[in-house]
Order: structure tokens, then sequence, then C-alpha cells
């Protein structure tokens, strides 16, 4: 029988409190540079002013309520940046209880709208109202509690067949966000026209008039492969989230993506509400390669999870989504020669947190940020069961940090595209989140995706 030593049961409480403190430090570094990018987003350029009457007034104009419908642009934005918070604060949390801590985020969110809108008061070109407290504090409430439901969903899906370790609802799920994203704000057809004013009707029937003639020049080639490989991840979730195998049928599958197909050309037309054109083509064509997409899942599917087994299943799909990610940030896949545009990209606004996005109320800054999150969801609850080594630098996340600064950095070299470092903090909020999210739902690691060497003999 083994020896009781005190002295080693002494030197495990100390490591386990050791770890316990240096995981709750860096939960709190988490949520405060959290509540830094917040400040960032919106206090910059507050231009104070110590005039007391004018603030007097301001404060009194902060109460009543008045709303346009360009208000609800910078009222989407407010929730989800808050929204953020509340994702954050439920994630980094030490606590079990997880419903206090969702009211805990949500009172935060709160206390801190309060003070931003409070140092607005004292600005000439800001405007404090009670409503944007209302919906940062929503939006707050809405992030923690949304986090905490698909915590549950995640946990509860331990154990369950999957297709590469996780939950696909985690792979899929997050990837179908970013297309519909793609289709409610193209990425080159994102500005405003200014033809479309008056109320949301008025705005879809002059989009609508305005999309014809259709138009080659307009058709979206390098999304084709983005909608492609939604398709194909579609009738992958339904597969697994479908017991009784609907899905594997013919009619199954038509059903269910001709009805996506319609979600996404009816994204295209409603995003007309909110300023942007309509193109008739694009709507199209990301339509058909998603049922190109869905239709290879159909024929091809089965026959790929016979061929892929062990880490090679994993090792491939991430290989072939990190292509997709290349994709996604250089389209349209023209370089930049000038030296000149390249140079004027690399300003002081590009390193702000959503400093670039700032100037922006419309609905791509809000849509933007989401997709460039949910893109990169996949790949952190992935490497959260099969890391890339089990031990060294590529054991963790910053291979992955590395991919998506070197994705940015290409930015100032690919045409019609701009350099900013928001899209890279977004992309490592979303890996890290997801990595986090699976770790502490209690799944295992499976294994490695890179093959451990072995030693020389």
């Amino acid at each position: 029988m083994k020896a009781w030593n005190p002295q080693t049961l002494v030197s495990k409480v100390r490591a386990r409190i050791r770890q316990a403190i240096v995981g709750r430090a860096r939960f709190v570094a988490v949520r405060t540079a959290y509540v830094v990018v917040i400040l960032f987003a919106t206090l910059t350029g507050l231009e104070p002013s110590s005039d007391l009457a004018a603030a007097s007034v301001r404060l009194s104009n902060a109460f009543q309520l008045s709303f346009a419908w360009g208000d609800a642009f910078d009222d989407l934005r407010n929730i989800a940046l808050f929204a953020g918070l509340g994702v954050v604060w439920v994630m980094t949390s030490v606590s079990s209880r997880v419903r206090q801590e969702v009211w805990r985020a949500t009172l935060t969110g709160c206390a801190i709208s309060v003070f931003v809108e409070g140092l607005q008061v004292f600005s000439p070109i800001r405007t404090a109202s009670i409503i944007d407290v209302s919906t940062n504090t929503a939006g707050a409430f809405i992030g923690g509690a949304g986090i905490a439901l698909v915590l549950g969903a995640i946990h509860r899906a331990k154990g369950a067949k999957s297709y590469v370790g996780v939950p696909t609802i985690l792979i899929a799920g997050p990837y179908l966000g970013a297309v519909l994203c793609e289709a409610l704000a193209p990425l080159f057809h994102s500005e405003p026209l200014p033809q479309l004013e008056g109320p949301p009707i008025a705005r879809l029937a002059t989009a609508i008039s305005l999309a014809r003639p259709l138009s080659w020049n307009e058709v979206p080639w390098s999304d084709g492969p983005l909608f492609l490989v939604a398709g194909f991840l579609f009738i992958a979730l339904l597969r697994e989230l479908d017991r009784s195998e609907r899905s594997s049928t013919l009619g199954g599958s038509v059903t269910a993506t001709i009805a996506a197909s319609a979600i996404l050309v009816a994204a295209h037309v409603v995003h007309a509400v909110a300023g942007l054109s309509v193109r008739f083509e694009a709507a199209a064509t990301d339509a058909l390669f998603f049922s190109l997409g869905a239709g290879a899942a159909h024929v091809w599917l089965g026959a790929l999870t016979r061929k892929f087994r062990g880490a090679a299943r994993p090792r491939a799909f991430l290989f072939s989504y990190s292509v997709l990610l290349v994709l996604w940030a250089w389209r349209p896949l023209i370089p930049e020669f000038s030296a000149q545009k390249i140079a004027s990209q690399v300003t002081l606004i590009a390193f702000v947190p959503l400093g670039s996005l700032a100037t922006r109320v419309d609905v791509f800054s809000v849509l933007h940020v989401a997709q460039q999150f949910l893109l990169y969801v996949p790949v952190g609850a992935l490497l959260a069961v099969w890391p890339l080594r089990a031990a060294g630098k590529s054991a963790g996340l910053w291979p992955v940090v590395w991919f998506v600064l070197a994705l940015e950095v290409g930015h100032l070299f690919v045409a019609e595209r701009l350099f900013d470092m928001t899209n890279a903090m977004i992309a490592v909020s979303g890996l890290g989140l997801a990595w986090l999210g699976v770790r502490r739902s209690g799944f295992r690691q499976y294994g490695t995706l890179l093959r451990e060497k072995r030693p020389v003999l």
C-alpha cells in the first residue's frame, strides 16, 4: 500500500489553487479587453465640451423617445456590440450558475451603457439617448441568454454520433449563418443607394424596379464555392439531426434544399429595405450553387465518410475549410499593384477596434462583424477536440491566429479589399470562444491532426 504523503497533497492543492487563479485572471482579462473594445467603439472621437448648459439640454433630450427608420441600424449595431459582451461574460464565467451570470452580464451591459451615454451628454457631436441604454442592455441579455442556451445544447449533444467529433450544428450552423449574412449584405454591393428612400415598402419597390435589366457583369462568380459548401454542409446537418432519415432520401433533400434556397433569394430581395440594391443575378447564382452543393452531399457524403476515417476526416475538413477561408478573405482574387493604394490603407484607424465601421451606420457594419465571427467558430470547435498537436507551439490556437493575421495583411495586396485589424480581432474572438465553449462542455480530445514526430532510436 502506498504511503500517504502530506507534502504531496499540499503540493497538489497549491497547484490546483494556482491553476484556478491563473484561469480566473485570464477570464477577467478577456472580459476587460471586450469592455475596452466597447469603450473604443463608442467613445472614439467624442470631442467633449465643458458647456454645462448645453450638456443639461442634451441630458433632457436623452429622455425624449423618438424613433426614425434610420435609427434602426444604429440600434441593431448596439444590440450586436453588447450581445458580444453577454457572450464573453457567460463564456468566461467560473461559476456554474449560468442564469445568475446572464443577469450579471445584463446589469454590466446596462452600467457600461449608462456610463457611455453619460459621457456623450458632454459631446456636441453625439446624441445620448435612453433608447441606446435600452438596446445595449437588451443586447447584453440576448447575448448572455443565447450563448447559455447554445452551451446547454452542446453539453447535451456530448457523446452523440457526429461527423468530426463535435455536433455538426457547430460546423454547419455558423457557416450557414455567414452565407446568410452575405446574402443580406453582399460584400461588393453593401453601399446604400441614394435612390432608395422612404418607408420600407417604397424602398423595396424602387429596388426591384432598378434591378432590371439583368447583367452578366453582376454575377458574383467568386461566391459560387462559398455557397456550394453551404449546401453541402446543410445536407450534412440534416443527416445528423434527422434520426428518421427522411433527409437522406432524394425527396427529403430536394424539399429542404428548395426551402433553404428560397430563404437565400428572399434575403437578397429583403435587403432592399436597408437601402441596398437588389441583384437577381446574385440571388440566382447563390441559390444555384447552394443547390449544387446540396446535391453533391446527397450523392457523395456517404462515400466521403467511409473513405475518410479517424483523424483523416477532420484533417481533410480543416484543410478544405482553410482554403475556403482564403477565398472568403481575398475575394475577388485580383492583385493590387499600386504601391500608393497599398500604403494608404495602413492608417491608425485600421488598428482601432471597430474604428473603420464606426462611421458606417448601415446593415453591413452589423452583418460583417457577425459574419467574420461565425466563419471561425467551426475551426475553434474542431480544434477543441482535434488539436494540431498534443503539446508544443501547435497544441493551442496560435497557428490559426497567425493564419488569420496573414489573411488580413493579405488584404493590402488584393484589389477592392480593405486592411482592417478589426477583422482579425473578430475572427480570433469567434475562434477562441468556440474552442472554450466546446472544452468547457466536457468534450474529450480524440487525437491530433498532425502526425506526431517519433523519437529517433
